[in-house]
C-alpha cells in the first residue's frame, strides 16, 4: 500500500493496546504519550461502559509536509486536507504532526499529549458509539474528554475565554452546518472552541443517561445542534454573570 511507504524510516513501540510509530526525534514524546494513553483509554471505555476495544495504531511525524502526504495517501484521490489539521484518525489510526520543538515546553508537551487521547476519543465514538458522524458532538466531546481545554475548568480563565472567543461572534453558525475545512476555522470563530463550548453546557445541563442516549441517537443529535450554541452561550452568561 502506497502509505506504508511513509512509514519506513519510524521507529515502533508496542503493548497489548497500542503501537506507536514516530519519528527519532520525538522519542522522549512516545515514551509519556505511551503512558497517558494507557491511562486514559481505560477511563474513555470506563465512560461509555465499554469493556474493552481494539489496539490502536499511532503514527506520528516531526514533518508538517510528509504528515499531510502521508494522510492524503490515506483518501480518495483529490481529497482534502484542511490547512489547520495536524491530526486525524483516518482508517482508524491516529496520525498526527508534532513539531519537536513545541515538546521542549512542558505545557505544550502534555497538550500534544492530549491531543493523542483526543484523536482516540474520535476512534472509540466512530466504532463503538455512533453510525453517523455529528461533527460538533464528536470534536466537542473529544475535546471535554481528552482534557486538552482543563485550564478552562478555572473560572477566570473560563470568563476571559467567552469574552475573547464567543461573546464577540456577530452572526452565530448552526451547530449543525459546521464540517471540517473553511467554515469550521475561519476569521470569525473557531468551530473547536464552539463545540467545546456546546458539550460542555450538555454535559453539565444533561444527566449521563440522557447525554449519552443522545450520543447514540442521530436524530437527537440534529435536533439538540439546532440551537444548542444559543442556548450554551445563554447559560454562561447567566451562570458567570456576563452581559
Amino acid at each position: 500500500m502506497e502509505y506504508e511507504l511513509y512509514m519506513n524510516s519510524l521507529f515502533m513501540v508496542e503493548n497489548e493496546d497500542f503501537i506507536i510509530y514516530s519519528n527519532q526525534s520525538l522519542k522522549s514524546f512516545v515514551e509519556k504519550t505511551y503512558d497517558d494513553l494507557n491511562a486514559n483509554k481505560k477511563r474513555i471505555l470506563e465512560y461509555f461502559g465499554i469493556d474493552s476495544f481494539r489496539k490502536v495504531t499511532l503514527i506520528l511525524y516531526d514533518n508538517l509536509n510528509t504528515f499531510r502526504k502521508f494522510v492524503l495517501s490515506l483518501r480518495e484521490k483529490d481529497a482534502l486536507l484542511p490547512d489547520y489539521a495536524t491530526g486525524v484518525f483516518d482508517k482508524g489510526m491516529i496520525s498526527r504532526y508534532i513539531n519537536p520543538n513545541d515538546i521542549k515546553s512542558d505545557i505544550k508537551f502534555k497538550l500534544k499529549s492530549k491531543q493523542n487521547i483526543h484523536e482516540l476519543i474520535h476512534i472509540i465514538n466512530q466504532e463503538e458509539i455512533y453510525k453517523d458522524r455529528v461533527v460538533w458532538l464528536d470534536e466537542g466531546l473529544a475535546t471535554n474528554l481528552s482534557g486538552e481545554k482543563e485550564s478552562l475548568n478555572d473560572n477566570k480563565e473560563f470568563i476571559s475565554f467567552l469574552r475573547k472567543k464567543i461573546i464577540p461572534i456577530k452572526n452565530l453558525p448552526i451547530m449543525n452546518n459546521l464540517i471540517h475545512g473553511n467554515n469550521f476555522i475561519n476569521k470569525d470563530y473557531n468551530g473547536y472552541d464552539l463545540a467545546y463550548l456546546c458539550v460542555r453546557y450538555l454535559i453539565e445541563t444533561m444527566t449521563m443517561k440522557s447525554f449519552q442516549n443522545m450520543l447514540r441517537n442521530y436524530d437527537l443529535s440534529i435536533e439538540t445542534g439546532k440551537n444548542v450554541l444559543q442556548k450554551a452561550i445563554e447559560y454562561y452568561k447567566e451562570k458567570v454573570n456576563l452581559p
